[in-house]
């Protein structure tokens, strides 16, 4: 039984809450917040026995085996290597930190202390986006052509909390949204990227960060793909991936109108795919299959600065008008443990 405890209870932690529940092998045993009343409710809601008003106390617990991060974005790089320290594994929500050096000193601090670090890239474990993977590698629309996703939907500027519209913080849909467009794209496109052109502005809202984001993609496979987001006042949600291939097209979506479909013969069919109990199910499953069995977790750390590189290098070209040509582009990453994979949600 894998023991966790959840560090911040705002809005997401109850999506994980909502998952772990659902687990045979996982149980929520504390949680941390500083306020006294959130986290009475929490515990009532989900029936767990300890509460601190630290994560520092929270991680002095040896009854706790792992942690979910679910914090602010610009926590998200102390608290992964305090949990490290402490020798907890980590489930840490996107984007992954700040900064790529915070990035590395995150893998570095798992790493040095043998504990897992995963980054919560949801978009890996829905189960619409299991039934689409598994339609692109089966070879069912044969040599990719492109893939274009989207996350455009109300930006809902009055209910965020400041440090979500401040770019100094980690704010602004970019980093906020546009980290699981990313995300999603190059795990459709089956490649790590090597270079990003976009455009990111400020249309709709008095903010210090964007609120619009429109990027291509360039892949080290040779393909390239489109990731939009959008933060508007008003509109219509799209959640929607298109992915285009020379044999058929896979249109996919989680969040508004649920499905997949599929385009032959000029026209789109429905097709079915297993809903888990929860939308975070499958991502914490698999966070718990790796560390039992001492793989590593699918949407590691690697993985999530591999996002995080993209995700900075679209500001610098929206900044200078150019393409920008990641760090990391013009070699490919690769694992640096010795240890084995996950079959079920491996990165490229």
């Amino acid at each position: 039984m894998l023991k966790v405890g959840l560090i911040g209870l705002g809005g997401i932690a109850r999506s994980h809450a909502d998952a772990i529940s659902n687990l045979d092998n996982v149980e929520i045993v504390a949680v941390a917040d500083l306020f006294e009343d959130v986290r009475t409710d929490f515990m009532k809601k989900w029936d767990i026995p300890k509460g601190y008003k630290t994560h520092t106390e929270l991680l002095e617990d040896n009854s706790v085996d792992a942690v979910g991060i679910t914090l602010g974005h610009q926590l998200h790089h102390k608290l992964t290597i305090d949990a490290c320290m402490a020798g907890k594994h980590v489930l840490v929500e996107k984007p992954m930190a700040l900064s790529l050096q915070q990035c590395d000193e995150m893998i570095a601090a798992a790493d040095s202390n043998n504990v897992k670090l995963m980054v919560g890239q949801t978009q890996h474990f829905y189960g619409t986006s299991l039934k689409a993977k598994q339609i692109i590698d089966d070879g069912t629309l044969g040599p990719l052509m492109t893939v274009i996703c989207y996350m455009s939907k109300n930006w809902n500027y009055k209910g965020r909390k400041p440090q979500y519209r401040s770019r100094y913080h980690g704010g602004g849909m970019w980093l906020s949204n546009g980290v699981h467009v990313v995300d999603r794209l190059m795990w459709l496109l089956g490649s790590q990227a090597v270079s990003v052109s976009a455009v990111l502005g400020t249309r709709a809202h008095a903010q210090p960060s964007d609120d619009t984001a429109t990027a291509l993609i360039r892949c080290k496979n040779g393909l390239a793909g489109v990731a939009i987001a959008c933060g508007y006042t008003n509109g219509g949600p799209s959640y929607e991936s298109h992915v285009i291939g020379a044999n058929a097209s896979l249109r996919f979506s989680q969040h508004g109108e649920k499905f997949v479909r599929l385009g032959t013969g000029e026209e789109w069919e429905d097709i079915s795919f297993d809903d888990p109990p929860a939308e975070m199910y499958h991502e914490w499953e698999s966070f718990a299959k790796a560390i039992e069995l001492g793989i590593e977790p699918p949407s590691d750390g690697n993985w999530g600065r591999q996002v995080m590189e993209v995700l900075f290098a679209a500001e610098t070209s929206s900044i200078t008008g150019e393409d920008v040509v990641l760090d990391s582009g013009l070699s490919w990453v690769h694992q640096s443990t010795g240890s084995p994979i996950t079959t079920d949600h491996g990165w490229y």
